[in-house]
C-alpha cells in the first residue's frame, strides 16, 4: 500500500481494496410481473469473495484516515476521549416498538407455500401504493382471491394481544370487501367467541364468517394450489381457500425487553395496551409506559 493526497489530506490506498463495488444481480422487469420472487438473487461465490475483501472492516484502525477524509459532515474527531455521562431524568418512557411473529399451520404452512402469506403483507397489498395497485392476489399465479381464510395458527393469547391482532385482520377484511366484489373471507381463531364478546362491533361485520376452532393442519389441492385447513371446532371440519392468510402475533423487540430489564421492570406486549394513547405507570418509579393506539 502507498499513500496519496486527496482532497489535502495523505490517505492509505489498500491495493486489495477494489476500486468499484460489484453489482448485485436481479432478474428483469418481466421476470418480476405477477409474482412476489426475490428481486436480487444474491453474488455467486466468487464474487462474493471478492467483494468481502474490499471491506476495511476486516481490519484494526490504522490510523488511515480513509473515513475521516470522505466523511463529508466532518464528524470524525479522532483527538475525542471517551466520556461517561451521569444524566438526571424526571421521567423515563418506555414504548413498545413491535416485531410479529409468524406461526406457521403444521406443514411448515407459513414459509413454503405460495399461496400462504401474512397479515402484514396482506396490509401491503391493499395500500393503493402497494405491489398489486390496492387488491389481495395470490402469489402463485397472479389472480384475484374469491375466498380467503384468515387464521390463527398460535394458541390462545391475551385478551389485548388477541384483540391487537384480530382487528387488524378485520379491518383487512372490510378493506377487501370494498375493493373485491364478491369475495368471501372466514376467520378461524381458537379466540373468537371471547373476541367477538369484547369486540361487539366485530359481530356486526357482514360477510365475514367468524369461527371459534383451532387450525390443525393444511394442505395443498391440486394444480390449484388451493389451501385445504383442518380445524377443530367442536368436531373436525375442513374448508378450502383461495388465500390462506397468517394472524401473526404481536411482540416486544428483543431491544425493548432489554431495555425493560435493565430499567427493572417487568413488561409484555400486552403491558402497552392498557390505556391507549395515554402513559401508564411502572412498579418502578419514574418509569412509564407508552400505549400504543
Amino acid at each position: 500500500m502507498y499513500i496519496y493526497e486527496k482532497k489535502g489530506r495523505y490517505v492509505i490506498d489498500f491495493q486489495d481494496v477494489g476500486a468499484a463495488r460489484a453489482k448485485m444481480p436481479d432478474i428483469s422487469l418481466e421476470e418480476r410481473k405477477g409474482n412476489f420472487d426475490e428481486v436480487e438473487t444474491g453474488f455467486p461465490e466468487d464474487v462474493a469473495v471478492a467483494e468481502a475483501k474490499r471491506c476495511l472492516s476486516c481490519r484494526r484502525c490504522l490510523g488511515c484516515a480513509l473515513c475521516w477524509a470522505e466523511c463529508k459532515p466532518e464528524a470524525i474527531n479522532f483527538e475525542m476521549p471517551d466520556q461517561d455521562f451521569d444524566l438526571d431524568f424526571d421521567k423515563v418512557i418506555l414504548t413498545s416498538g413491535m416485531q410479529r411473529k409468524v406461526v406457521p399451520i403444521a406443514g411448515n404452512f407459513g414459509n413454503q407455500h405460495m399461496n400462504v402469506v401474512t397479515d402484514l403483507q396482506v396490509e401491503r397489498m391493499l395500500a393503493d401504493t402497494g405491489p398489486s395497485d390496492g387488491l389481495i392476489i395470490r402469489p402463485q399465479d397472479g389472480e384475484v382471491p374469491k375466498k380467503i381464510g384468515f387464521v390463527q395458527a398460535f394458541g390462545a393469547a391475551d385478551d389485548k394481544v388477541r384483540d391487537a391482532t384480530l382487528i387488524l385482520g378485520v379491518n383487512e377484511a372490510i378493506l377487501a370487501q370494498k375493493k373485491m366484489d364478491g369475495v368471501e373471507i372466514s376467520f378461524i381463531s381458537p379466540d373468537m367467541d371471547a373476541f367477538t364478546a369484547a369486540v361487539s362491533d366485530a359481530g356486526k361485520v357482514s360477510g365475514v364468517n367468524f369461527i371459534n376452532g383451532t387450525v390443525v393442519e393444511a394442505a395443498e389441492v391440486g394444480d390449484s394450489k388451493d389451501i385445504e385447513v383442518k380445524y377443530d371446532a367442536g368436531g373436525e371440519k375442513t374448508e378450502t381457500f383461495d388465500l390462506v392468510v397468517l394472524l401473526t402475533q404481536p411482540q416486544l423487540p428483543p431491544n425493548v425487553e432489554a431495555a425493560a430489564k435493565q430499567l427493572g421492570v417487568e413488561v409484555s406486549y400486552a403491558s402497552f395496551l392498557e390505556k391507549p394513547g395515554e402513559t401508564v405507570d411502572t412498579d418502578k418509579p419514574g418509569v412509564v409506559l407508552a400505549q400504543n393506539m
